[in-house]
């Protein structure tokens, strides 16, 4: 019986693959292939399988470094953001203050201007002043254009 001889698989790299990678594969592969029946059993992977586990902690302890850093990142680029923002608004209300106090300074002086004018008219100017409110230019006073003016100013 078993006059046959036993059929061997015999190995080939890949093409394209790194020759010298693959051998190194095989070498690690015969190590943990104690029976060398190319087929590795539970009781044979121990060492490896350590490894393996070791490798897939050091790996994730890796993600979890690089996912604090890119946190810290992201946390650091929100308050810089944060930070940015509000100075803009900060600014763009200070330049809306300083833009209502020339606005409210023109307008304080324009009226300044027109109290000095009116307290420097004589008794002709002050007619003037009031036939120029009171009715249309080059027109006399009605009744009606009268009445407009005054219906507000009876207190």
């Amino acid at each position: 019986m078993g006059s046959q001889p036993s059929k061997v698989e015999v190995l080939h790299c890949p093409s394209g693959y790194d020759k010298q990678k693959f051998k190194k594969i095989c070498i690690l592969f015969d190590k943990l292939d104690k029976d060398s029946n190319l087929g590795v059993s539970s009781d044979e992977i121990e060492d490896i399988a350590a490894l393996h586990v070791e490798n897939c902690i050091k790996r994730m302890e890796g993600q979890l470094r690089a996912r604090g850093k890119a946190f810290g990142v992201a946390k650091t680029q929100i308050t810089l953001d944060e930070n940015n923002a509000i100075a803009k608004v900060k600014q763009e209300f200070e330049m809306r203050r300083q833009q209502e106090t020339l606005i409210h300074g023109a307008a304080v002086q324009s009226l300044e201007n027109r109290k000095t004018a009116c307290q420097g008219l004589d008794k002709d100017g002050k007619a003037n002043a009031f036939v120029k409110a009171v009715s249309s230019p080059g027109e006399m006073i009605t009744f009606w254009s009268f009445f407009e003016y005054m219906k507000t100013r009876t207190d």
